[in-house]
């Protein structure tokens, strides 16, 4: 809305009024000492976030940030001079519907003379452009470029462009650090920079770039402080008839990097020959001891054998020589007698399980299906003599079938159950007791490996309530000819647990052991669920 001056004005109201309403500008006239508005668009309305309503009223007292920011002695002193002002991206804050608002504004103050020998302005001609929008833009690209090199500073990055139709590089500080440059190098000579053997993959990379738009590469470059390493990654520029007519790139020193992967890989290389070179002397060593074992095995078998044949005939001679001499023998010949028949008889129980313990493990041997209710029955009937001669009790509990070595399991529970019945408690019924459960390795009483923890197990407990033993010698038990008593009261040669021992390895489970003296000792074997049903 246009709004005419008072009468007391001589001025032409229409085509002021014209003027006013075609111009592309805000546009306010201001007269008096007061600077009171006597004319405004609707446009500089718009800019000031007012209404027609500051018409006629002092401009300090309508605006009162204009005291703010200086611009009534702009005024002043146009109307002192009678000089125009003109002021760029001026900023303002404005108050537009009760908030402060920044602006900035193109400004200008032009002094109006009704005649021209006045040598005091009438009124002042204010038109303000609204660059608002433009500085703010300015400001923004100008924040965008000082993170856009403080990140490339930061990530050590440089830029480098080039004109191939005037054959001129232009690279920034770090670029020129990076090919060691100089002012007014060329392309040529910043392409001769690259190493003969690279400037293949360079031409390739930046051939696709004319295709797609972009490029990257990798190359090593020849400059006076030797090799050194550069990654590269830009456009193709092309003019406005789609020529090209040079490249923009960021690059990279990435020396260091190749310097470490380098190294790495040698390390690498030097670690797979020692690795390779250990592993085959390992075979070789398990190649070796695998060859003792078997060498180890068949003496065993061979000195088992042989040493059956003297024993049997000791023990037979010794038994006849007894028949013979029984009524000439004195009690002392006698007892020593005695003595000799109980020592052949231990040396052929010891024969007997060095042999047994040599035939464990043996390649020859398959897998069968074998249910332990069968087997433990099958074992009870072998022990029936010991198992009345102790007056014992054997208790079962339903038990699981098992993929594994029919001997081995025969030794196995055999040579348990013999020791559970052999260490009893003097004139105390012997009371054994076969039972299993289902666990995970995580459940077991014992640390398991890594491996097994997650596994399902067979437990299956022997328990009984003999003579026991010392927790602490619960390891020490599964140790070949390891005896915890004497051949005067217990018999054997300590070789049955270590068979135990074996024969729980060879089937991939374990085997510990709970003890407490005059109460008795628990067996508890682990079998694997993926070796049983």
């Amino acid at each position: 809305m246009i709004t005419s001056p008072p009468q007391s004005m001589n001025m032409e109201t229409f085509d002021l009024e014209q003027l006013f309403s075609q111009a592309p500008v805000a546009i306010c006239i201001v007269s008096g000492p007061n600077y009171k508005v006597e004319l405004v668009n609707e446009r500089m309305l718009e800019f000031l976030g007012r209404t027609k309503e500051i018409i006629g009223k002092p401009l300090g007292n309508s605006l009162t940030e204009i005291k703010q920011q200086g611009l009534l002695n702009i005024l002043e002193r146009v109307q002192q001079t009678g000089q125009s002002v003109y002021l760029s991206n001026f900023s303002a804050v404005i108050i537009i519907n009760g908030k402060r608002e920044p602006r900035y504004f193109d400004l200008v103050f032009k002094p109006y003379f009704l005649l021209p020998t006045d040598k005091t302005p009438n009124a002042i001609f204010c038109v303000a452009h609204n660059v608002t929008e433009q500085v703010l833009g300015l400001q923004s690209l100008e924040e965008e470029k000082q993170r856009t090199a403080l990140a490339l500073e930061v990530g050590e990055l440089g830029i480098i462009t080039t004109d191939w139709n005037a054959n001129v590089v232009r690279a920034d500080k770090r670029t020129a650090e990076i090919f060691e440059l100089e002012d007014g190098y060329t392309v040529d000579g910043y392409i001769n920079r690259i190493h003969p053997d690279d400037r293949k993959l360079r031409d390739k990379a930046v051939l696709k770039g004319q295709a797609d738009g972009s490029f990257e590469f990798e190359a090593r470059l020849l400059v006076e402080s030797g090799i050194r390493w550069v990654r590269c990654k830009g456009m193709i520029q092309k003019n406005a008839d789609g020529q090209t007519k040079g490249s923009f790139a960021v690059v990279q020193d990435i020396t260091a990097q190749k310097e470490f992967t380098l190294a790495l890989h040698n390390r690498v290389e030097e670690r797979t020959a020692e690795l390779e070179a250990a592993t085959t002397l390992l075979l070789q060593s398990n190649r070796e001891l695998s060859e003792a074992n078997q060498r180890l095995e068949e003496f065993t078998r061979a000195a088992s054998h042989d040493l059956k044949e003297p024993v049997r005939k000791m023990q037979i001679f010794s038994s006849r020589l007894g028949e013979i001499l029984q009524n000439r023998l004195t009690g002392e010949e006698n007892l020593m007698l005695q003595r000799l028949q109980r020592a052949a008889e231990r040396m052929s129980l010891l024969v007997d399980d060095l042999l047994a313990y040599s035939q464990l493990g043996q390649a020859s041997m398959k897998k069968e299906t074998i249910d332990l209710n069968q087997k433990i029955r099958s074992i009870l009937e072998d022990l029936e003599v010991l198992i009345k001669e102790k007056s014992a009790i054997i208790e079962t509990e339903n038990l699981p079938t098992l993929e594994g070595y029919r001997i081995q399991l025969q030794q196995l529970f055999q040579n348990l159950l013999t020791n559970a019945l052999k260490y009893t408690k003097p004139g105390v019924p012997a009371r054994v007791k076969i039972n299993s459960r289902m666990l995970t390795g995580n459940e077991v009483a014992i640390p398991l490996p890594a491996a097994s923890q997650q596994k399902l197990f067979h437990l299956i407990e022997v328990s009984d309530n003999g003579i026991g033993f010392h927790q602490q010698e619960a390891e020490r038990i599964f140790h070949a000819f390891t005896r915890l008593h004497g051949n005067k009261e217990y018999t054997g040669a300590g070789i049955g647990l270590s068979i135990a021992k074996k024969v729980m390895d060879i089937h991939g489970g374990y085997i510990y052991a709970k003890g407490e003296p005059g109460i008795g000792a628990r067996f508890c074997l682990l079998f694997p669920m993926d070796n049983g049903k």
